[in-house]
């Protein structure tokens, strides 16, 4: 393993400790910077998989099947090829435009790792002033319909946090 995958997979204290069997001190953290780049991480990263796949969808309707390369899974910590293959399922039925395109046949072609900060920062969010509204009458969306819209979100493609967010808005 090279040294800066093993920064990049550990982080640059560990590796002046463990490789180099030094104390790590700003000025080597900073040479090690200038010389492999600013953006090493310093403590220990987490690391996160997707996998890929090349699947054949077959569109129920008129039974035309079509064979997509090279489609991948979203970042997870934990391998899990039933989900893995539901997400793949979602983006092909994107690419090809309908929920009418089903699953036939998937070939595994491997994993990509990722390793990334463990603490993922959340978007900051630009405070709206709120007006002052009058009284509305609002409706009273059934469970069902609820339950439609988040299908719909599924199908289309969309993340939870998504869905999520587009039921608030049609409940405001």
């Amino acid at each position: 393993m090279k040294a800066l995958e093993r920064i990049k997979r550990y982080g640059l204290k560990a590796y002046i400790r463990t490789c180099l069997h030094k104390e790590p001190t700003p000025e080597l953290i900073e040479k090690y910077r200038k010389k492999y780049g600013e953006k090493l991480p310093l403590e220990k990263t987490e690391r996160f998989q997707t996998t890929m796949w090349d699947v054949v969808m077959e569109d129920e309707e008129t039974g035309e099947e079509v064979e997509l390369k090279g489609i991948s899974s979203k970042l997870h910590k934990e391998p899990d090829k039933a989900r893995d293959l539901e997400e793949v399922e979602r983006k092909a039925q994107a690419k090809l435009g309908g929920s009418n395109w089903h699953l036939i046949d998937a070939t595994y072609r491997g994993k990509n790792y990722y390793w990334l900060k463990s603490e993922i920062e959340p978007e900051k969010e630009v405070p709206i002033k709120k007006e002052v509204k009058k009284e509305v009458k609002k409706e009273i969306i059934p469970k069902e319909q609820i339950k439609e819209i988040i299908e719909a979100g599924k199908m289309a493609g969309l993340t939870p946090e998504e869905i999520g967010r587009m039921i608030k808005e049609i409940l405001k």
